[in-house]
C-alpha cells in the first residue's frame, strides 16, 4: 500500500526539493521568518523521510526542512537498506509547530527510529548555528499546503492528546506485537482465527496502539418497540448520538485541560480527518477500519443530517477533499475493495434526496458531491439497484 506521496529525491548537497521557486516572494519571505524547521541529527542518506503528503529520498547532506507552516502537521520515515534494495515500515508522528519553532531529532543506530533523545545543550547548540545549517535543509513545498490544511484542518492539539499512542506518540504501519506478559488478558491464537497453531501468540506492546473511540455497539435505544429497532437499524443517528454524548463527557471531564473547550461535534470530524491520515499517510491498517466505522455511520444517518445539520456540511466538505487527493486506483484497489464506500455514498446521496426536513443547502453540496463522485470515479448512483450500491461504468463510454 503507497500513499499518493510526492517523491522527490533529495540532491546529496542542500537537499533542496526546488520547490522554492514556486513560491510567492513575499510568503517566501514571511515563512523565512516566522515558518518552523524541523532539524534531524546523523538520519542515514537514502532514507526515505516526509513531511504531510509530501515525501523524498535523502540525500548525505540533508538535515531537515525548513519553513514549516506553523500548525499541526505529520512527520514520518522509513528507513532504507540501499543494497538490498528494502525499505522497513513507516513509522511517523504528529507535532504542532509554533512560529519559528526548531524542533531537533536525532536518529538512533540502534533501534533505526527518529527518536526524541537530544539533550538540552544539543538542542541549544543546533538552535544557535542555524545559520550554518540553513543550507542542508529542504524547503517545505508551500504549494501543497493548502491540501494539507483540507485534509486536517479539524484537527487540534486536543485531537492528538485524546488519539495519539501513549508510549512515545509514534504511529507505526505495523503494529508493535510481543509475547503476552504474565498475568495480562491472553491474545488471540492463530488456531482461533483459522490460522496456522505453530504461529505464537502476540499481543499489541501496552501504549502503542491508537486510541481510537470505540463507537457503540447499540443501534436503538433501551426499550424501543420492534418498528423502532427496524428505524433505528438502519440509521445510524442513535450510534452518531451516542459518541458525541461519550464525547461530551471526555471533555466535561477535562477540567483546566486543552480539551474542555473542545468542540464535540468537530471533534467526530477531526477524528475522521485523523484516522484518514494516519491511514493514507502513515499506511496504519487500523487506522483505515476506524475510518471505515466512522464513515459507515456517518452516510448511514438520516435524522441525523437535520438533527448535526452543521456536521454533515462539514463532514460532505471532509469526505469530498479525502476523495481528491486519492488516486482513483488506490480507492479501487483499497477503499472500495468491498464496495463500501460505493454503498455508503449511495445511502447518504439517497437519504439527502428523501429526507425533506434536509435543509436546501446541504442538499445542494449533497448534489454537487454526488456529481463529483459521478465524473472522478465513474460510479452512478442513479439507478434503481436491487441491492441498494450504484453502478459503476466505464468513464471513457461516458
Amino acid at each position: 500500500m503507497s500513499p499518493p506521496a510526492k517523491k522527490v529525491c533529495f540532491a546529496s548537497g542542500s537537499g533542496n526539493s526546488g520547490d522554492k521557486s514556486e513560491m510567492d516572494p513575499e510568503v517566501a519571505k514571511k515563512l523565512f521568518k516566522e515558518g518552523a524547521a524541523v532539524v534531524l541529527i546523523d538520519v542515514p542518506p537514502g532514507t526515505e523521510f516526509g513531511i504531510d503528503i509530501n515525501s523524498w529520498n535523502i540525500g548525505d547532506k540533508f538535515m531537515g526542512i525548513k519553513m514549516i507552516p506553523p500548525g499541526i502537521h505529520f512527520v514520518y520515515y522509513s528507513s532504507v537498506n540501499v543494497s538490498q534494495r528494502t525499505v522497513a515500515p513507516r513509522t511517523g508522528f504528529f507535532h504542532n509547530f509554533s512560529r519559528g519553532e526548531v524542533l531537533v531529532r536525532r536518529w538512533s543506530r540502534e533501534t533505526e527510529e527518529i527518536v526524541d533523545n537530544v539533550s538540552p545543550e544539543d538542542q541549544e547548540r543546533v538552535r544557535g548555528d542555524m545559520k550554518n545549517i540553513d543550507k542542508c535543509l529542504g524547503v517545505y513545498p508551500y504549494q501543497t499546503w493548502k491540501k494539507w490544511i483540507s485534509l486536517s484542518d479539524q484537527i487540534t492539539e486536543a485531537t492528538l492528546s485524546r488519539l495519539e499512542p501513549t508510549n512515545n506518540k509514534n504511529i507505526c504501519s505495523v503494529s508493535d506485537l510481543i509475547p503476552p506478559q504474565e498475568g495480562s488478558q491472553k491474545a488471540t491464537t492463530a488456531d482461533d482465527d483459522g490460522g496456522d497453531p505453530r504461529l505464537p501468540v502476540l499481543v499489541s506492546r501496552p501504549g502503542s496502539n491508537i486510541r481510537y473511540t470505540q463507537l457503540s455497539d447499540k443501534k436503538y435505544p433501551q426499550g424501543s418497540t420492534p418498528s423502532d429497532i427496524t428505524r433505528h437499524s438502519m440509521d445510524g443517528t442513535f450510534q452518531l448520538s451516542m459518541l458525541v454524548t461519550s464525547l461530551e463527557k471526555l471533555y466535561g471531564d477535562a477540567v483546566s485541560s486543552s480539551m474542555s473547550h473542545q468542540n464535540v461535534a468537530t471533534e467526530v470530524l477531526a477524528e475522521i480527518q485523523f484516522s484518514f491520515l494516519c491511514f493514507l499517510v502513515g499506511m496504519n491498517q487500523d487506522s483505515f477500519e476506524q475510518w471505515k466505522k466512522l464513515v459507515t455511520m456517518m452516510c448511514c444517518c438520516d435524522e441525523g443530517m437535520v438533527k448535526y445539520a452543521d456536521l454533515f456540511s462539514k463532514f460532505v466538505n471532509m469526505l469530498y477533499f479525502q476523495m481528491q487527493e486519492v488516486p482513483s486506483d488506490f480507492f479501487v484497489d483499497i477503499v472500495s475493495s468491498d464496495n463500501f464506500l460505493c454503498n455508503c455514498l449511495n445511502t447518504l446521496f439517497s437519504n439527502g434526496k428523501t429526507n425533506l426536513d434536509v435543509n436546501s443547502q446541504l442538499k445542494q453540496k449533497l448534489t454537487r458531491f454526488e456529481s463529483n463522485v459521478n465524473k472522478k470515479f465513474g460510479w452512478d448512483f442513479s439507478q434503481d439497484l436491487d441491492e441498494d450500491a450504484p453502478v459503476v461504468v466505464n468513464i471513457e463510454n461516458v
